[in-house]
């Protein structure tokens, strides 16, 4: 009978369909089955996977029966009912409600299946093993009534929350566990550490052995899934290990160069013969070879590093086809919507025709970034042409709200309470010139400054500029009171990243409101000396190299400054004084995103007559002077218990910081300094010392601010100091 079934052609002779809630032509369609149509053996099973799909049954079932050569259909459905009202959870006292409700998704109205509630059980069970509770348990309790609407529970018996307790190492014999465990970011349970268990770190974990492994020598290191057990609410886990062999590095030799010697290759290596073969290495030297050949232009270079094995040693043959080197035919800018584009052109050393160089992109995107205008470039290639020459791309990003402007009020222990008002923008109309105005207003402190600056004088690499200012501030005994105006020329020396400069500065001083209890010196200078208007003409020089990668917050290079200010008694100007100091920064990457900085600053002023107060040097607080942990200004020799400032400085400063991004840095220092009263006075002995942390945060519209709080260790009170500063210009 089933045989004739199979082999007799029957046709849909009718179809009934049977359901409480749902439409029977809906379900009728959705089946796909239809009178008149031939029957085949596959029909049945379509009909109840469409049906399946349609996610409204719990139950679905379709007998038939023959009559002549018809067959006659009937459909039965259990219909699923709707959810009547949210959820509602029992026995949950770890996970909040609105926590379960999110991962399981149900929603009021939807049509909730057997298949939903079995799904939405196993969700909240990895819920509680996602927060590491383990052996939780899930019921479901339902009431439907009339209208086929659920009222929907889930009864959970919350597991055990075990902390890892033990963490085992197996079969290592070259390391001890504690060297593997330091791998790991999976921990057991001490004071102040939790010892949660986290499986997708676990995974990490064993990944990180296997690579330490490699590093070691050990290229054929196994290190099976751990094995996870719980005794006592405490997880013990097993993570079983098998070294083998440990290589070593045999001869290293080269195959096809040509543009280099061999003595030049060996050099970018990092392994040598009898070295512990180090995975991480090998790819290092693959790297130095590369970017060496990309600097000449060997962009297509094919370098495939031949190893054979013998024993525990491993030959090295470097084979290196060359190809031809590709020369740029186009430099293309892009993304610059507000930087006119000669702006950006005149950074990049770049230049169609000649060899493409990495050297010269990594220079050119330097020379971008200190701009100080862009968030980001990304250098391209287009496609090559005939000859293999390639399209050079700068994708840049410039940088929202590139201006910094701000007012408010600010507090400081040297100036008090002052309002201020201040606007920059490095960038005025797209062309790259830098504008700047502050006005300051308290107390202590009236200040006005404006300058303006041309990057690039008459289209070449000269830069120009002026500045105007008004200052009347009061110090610790006196009020003093400038006037002045500056012009500056700057342009290139002859060697690289460095730059000669030249400032000529015109400025009127005049002392007034000195303390009552002021005591002139018998001989030499006297602050009445200077209650009369008096004027200086200073010519000042620098001569800079500044090689750091970003000058608004390095990661490398490093930074010379060598000035001299000059100052001589000629028609109306009635000041005289020498002033020399040399500065020197250098910047180490030293691992992940710490940068270390080493700063040191020495000084002296000299003076036919006396040098007067306010040309001296005062170290202590921030700025280019600064020895953080102590006020601003007080490190200076004193007299009556006044500071009266030294006629040299010596300042060191130590940086470890940690730079998450281009916008935000946090640091530890270490400051030392003191002013003397001349240079031969100087005591590398008798130097403050000051410790501490602090923050900086690139905000759009304000600058960089900046908080620092230090310790002095040799203050008369030993204690901490708290200092803020906000820098227009971005410079961290």
């Amino acid at each position: 009978m089933i045989l004739l079934f199979f082999l007799i052609n029957y046709t849909i002779a009718d179809i009934d369909v049977e359901a409480k809630w749902t439409d029977s032509q809906l379900i009728l369609e959705a089946s796909g089955l239809k009178i008149g149509n031939e029957f085949r053996s596959t029909d049945i099973k379509k009909a109840i996977n469409n049906l399946t799909r349609l996610k409204l049954f719990n139950f679905i079932t379709i007998d038939t029966s023959i009559v002549s050569d018809g067959i006659f259909f009937k459909i039965k459905v259990e219909e699923a009912p709707f959810l009547k009202s949210a959820p509602k959870f029992k026995g949950n006292e770890k996970v909040k409600n609105k926590t379960i409700k999110n991962k399981i998704d149900l929603r009021i109205g939807q049509v909730i299946t057997n298949k939903l509630i079995f799904e939405s059980k196993n969700k909240i069970r990895e819920l509680y093993k996602e927060k590491s509770f383990y052996y939780t348990t899930v019921e479901d309790s339902s009431v439907i009534d009339s209208m086929n609407k659920i009222d929907l529970s889930f009864i959970i018996k919350e597991g055990v929350e075990p902390r890892i307790g033990k963490i085992n190492i197996e079969g290592n014999t070259a390391f001890s566990d504690a060297n593997i465990k330091k791998l790991m970011q999976n921990k057991p349970k001490a004071f102040l550490r939790g010892g949660k268990l986290d499986e997708k770190k676990l995974k990490e974990d064993v990944e990180k052995i296997r690579a330490f492994y490699k590093e070691k020598g050990y290229l054929d290191i196994r290190v099976d899934e751990p094995v996870i057990e719980v005794e006592d609410n405490k997880f013990i886990i097993t993570i079983s290990i098998q070294e083998n062999q440990k290589y070593y590095v045999g001869d290293i030799s080269f195959n096809g160069n040509t543009i280099f010697g061999t003595q030049k290759l060996e050099k970018m290596l990092v392994l040598s013969n009898g070295d512990v073969y180090n995975l991480s290495k090998m790819e290092e030297s693959h790297q130095n070879i590369g970017a060496a050949y990309a600097d000449e232009g060997y962009i297509y270079v094919s370098i495939i590093p031949n190893e054979s094995v013998e024993d525990s040693i491993i030959d090295i043959e470097y084979v290196i086809n060359e190809s031809a080197p590709a020369n740029i035919n186009r430099v293309i800018i892009t993304g610059n919507l507000n930087t006119r584009e000669n702006v950006i052109r005149r950074e990049i050393v770049t230049t169609p025709g000649e060899k493409f160089r990495r050297s010269d992109v990594i220079r050119s995107m330097r020379e971008i970034f200190n701009l100080g205008f862009f968030e980001d470039i990304i250098p391209q290639t287009g496609i090559p042409d005939d000859s293999g020459n390639i399209d050079l791309i700068y994708q840049i990003k410039e940088k929202e709200n590139v201006a910094s402007i701000g007012g408010g009020i600010s507090f400081s222990a040297l100036d008090k309470l002052t309002g201020y008002f201040e606007l920059s923008h490095p960038n005025m109309f797209g062309k790259g010139q830098r504008l700047y105005t502050k006005f300051e207003l308290g107390g202590r402190l009236t200040n006005f400054q404006i300058g303006f600056t041309e990057p690039w004088l008459f289209d070449t690499r000269t830069s120009a500029g002026i500045d105007l200012y008004y200052t009347n501030r009061y110090w610790d005994y006196y009020t003093k009171k400038d006037i002045g105006f500056a012009s500056r020329i700057s342009l290139p020396f002859h060697l690289d990243y460095t730059r000669l400069s030249y400032t000529l500065r015109t400025e009127q001083t005049q002392i007034y409101d000195i303390s009552s209890d002021y005591t002139p010196p018998s001989s030499g200078y006297s602050l009445y000396d200077d209650t009369i208007p008096r004027w200086t003409v200073s010519n000042s020089f620098a001569l800079i190299r500044d090689s750091r990668d970003f000058i608004f917050n390095p990661s490398s290079g490093s930074y010379i400054a060598v000035r001299t200010e000059i100052a001589k008694k000629f028609l109306f100007a009635n000041i005289d004084y020498n002033r020399l100091t040399l500065e020197a920064r250098t910047y180490f990457p030293v691992f992940w995103k710490f940068v270390l900085m080493g700063r040191m600053k020495a000084g002296i002023v000299t003076s036919v007559d006396e040098v007067p107060l306010y040309k001296r040097f005062y170290a202590g607080g921030i700025g280019e002077n600064g020895v953080r942990g102590y006020s601003d200004r007080s490190l200076s020799p004193k007299l009556d218990g006044r500071a009266i400032g030294g006629d040299a400085i010596f300042i060191n400063n130590i940086e470890l910081k940690l730079k998450f991004s281009q916008s935000l840095a946090f640091l530890l220092f270490y400051d030392a300094g003191n002013t003397f009263s001349s240079y031969k006075d100087i005591n590398l002995h008798n130097l403050y010392r000051g410790l501490g942390a602090g923050v900086r945060i690139e905000v759009p519209m304000m600058g960089v601010l900046g908080f620092d709080i230090g310790y002095g260790f040799d203050r008369e009170r030993p204690g901490f100091e708290p200092h803020f500063q906000i820098n227009p210009f971005g410079i961290f």
